[in-house]
């Protein structure tokens, strides 16, 4: 009897390509094509007016109210100074929001 060797697969295999076709794609290849898109965030708007009621930075009763809990000690004085501007200024806001104030400032860090 003969014994057929198996033929062991070889490991560096040249693909013939036909006349033609193209080459193709390896299959670690990375693709780098991608899509834009726009999304519109009408929350967040620049051109939402925050009222009369603002301070000389242009900073409202709720946006120093949050800066009130913010973690820099500078940024948090500076909160101060502008909720202390917007109540000298604007009266009716400390009239309006007083309980409001007192908790974000007695809550403060």
């Amino acid at each position: 009897k003969v014994l057929k060797q198996k033929k062991a697969p070889k490991d560096f295999e040249k693909d013939k390509r036909k006349v033609g076709k193209k080459k193709k794609a390896a299959q670690n290849d990375t693709k780098t094509d991608f899509k834009v898109r726009q999304i519109n965030m009408p929350a967040q708007s620049v051109l939402v007016e925050k009222g009369e009621e603002v301070t000389h930075r242009k900073l409202g009763l709720l946006e120093l109210l949050a800066h009130v809990q913010h973690h820099s000690p500078k940024v948090r004085r500076e909160s101060f100074q502008g909720l202390r501007e917007l109540c000298t200024l604007h009266e009716g806001v400390l009239r309006s929001n007083l309980a409001r104030i007192i908790d974000a400032t007695a809550t403060a860090p």
